[in-house]
């Protein structure tokens, strides 16, 4: 059966890229195919990413999340919901328990639990935590590790809560938000393609960056096993033709062509190599502004690329863009 040629994205490029925030501009991809590979991304994100998060507390002097902790003038499941929230890196990514001890009238922030952390990074250290009031102290244990995905407080594996803690809802994945839009893109004279636009979100445990090429490794893995093996005469043939099919797609603009002859064949409407293989010696001598000397050069520049004037070109290769002339 012959193979029908699909468009990949020619163009990936992040417009916008911090230790937290990126946005990726990908084109041009066949009719659907951005959405496609937009949502797939996004699932994969949200879901699959690894992170560390708590996942019980100790809390001195406290049974259960309906007691109250004295000296604190929040209630207990405030304080919970608190450390809930508290975004982590851990570099050994085995679980650890950090301890937590704060005397005084003062505010307890996540910056408090770093130093009795060995290895531990906390990403939000100005996150509030609980208010001590004059003269109390509070102290505390958390338990953290590493996860996917959201885990609720009676989910978690019943080795991993101690004796007397409170378990807590985790959130394990470090992408906190992924948002992803389709435009309208073109190729050559070709409009009918798409753009993918993808923005993501992270807490700093990973970069959007970082964070995008597992996903997408993720899901080449998967579909790896339901991609049939292919010979070394089929995959050598692919290559070909994909060489091929780069060639034919490349803009005249790309060519090391002189700039009168570069003019007229743009004035003849010819703008990418496919328009002008397909042409012959004597189609050319009837272009305007276009000499011998124009046509020899022209000539050469298509040897380069393997190519030549007067070319039928299979309509197999430029199938989906647009025909061939």
């Amino acid at each position: 059966m012959p193979r029908i040629a699909f468009q990949k994205p020619k163009k990936i490029e992040w417009e916008a890229l911090t230790d937290r925030y990126g946005r990726l501009e990908a084109e041009p991809f066949e009719k659907g195919y951005a959405l496609t590979v937009g949502n797939s991304l996004r699932r994969t994100l949200l879901a699959i990413i690894p992170g560390a998060a708590a996942t019980w507390v100790k809390i001195e002097g406290v049974k259960d999340q309906l007691a109250h902790i004295a000296g604190v003038q929040e209630d207990t499941v405030t304080v919970l919901l608190n450390v809930k929230k508290l975004s982590v890196h851990l570099p050994e990514g085995q679980p650890i328990t950090v301890r937590l001890t704060v005397k005084g009238a003062r505010e307890v922030t996540g910056a408090d639990i770093e130093a009795g952390a060995a290895g531990i990074k906390v990403l939000n250290p100005d996150l509030h935590l609980a208010t001590i009031e004059k003269g109390a102290n509070l102290t505390m244990e958390i338990g953290m590790r590493v996860g996917r995905g959201y885990v609720a407080a009676d989910k978690h594996p019943a080795d991993t809560i101690p004796s007397g803690a409170i378990p807590l809802d985790a959130a394990f994945s470090p992408i906190q938000r992924v948002n992803y839009t389709v435009e309208s893109s073109r190729l050559g004279k070709v409009i009918d393609y798409e753009k993918l636009v993808i923005e993501i979100w992270t807490n700093g445990a990973i970069t959007p960056d970082e964070a995008l090429a597992r996903g997408s490794a993720l899901l080449r893995e998967h579909f790896t096993f339901l991609a049939r093996a292919r010979s070394p005469a089929e995959e050598a043939e692919e290559v070909a033709e994909d060489f091929l099919r780069s060639a034919l797609l490349k803009n005249l603009e790309e060519l090391s062509l002189p700039a009168r002859a570069l003019n007229a064949l743009l004035n003849a409407d010819m703008t990418i190599v496919a328009d002008l293989v397909q042409k012959t010696e004597a189609d050319l001598e009837k272009v305007k502004n276009l000499g011998h000397k124009s046509l020899d050069e022209i000539k050469v520049v298509l040897a380069g690329l393997g190519l030549s004037l007067g070319m039928r070109i299979d309509p197999n290769i430029l199938a989906g863009r647009g025909g061939v002339r």
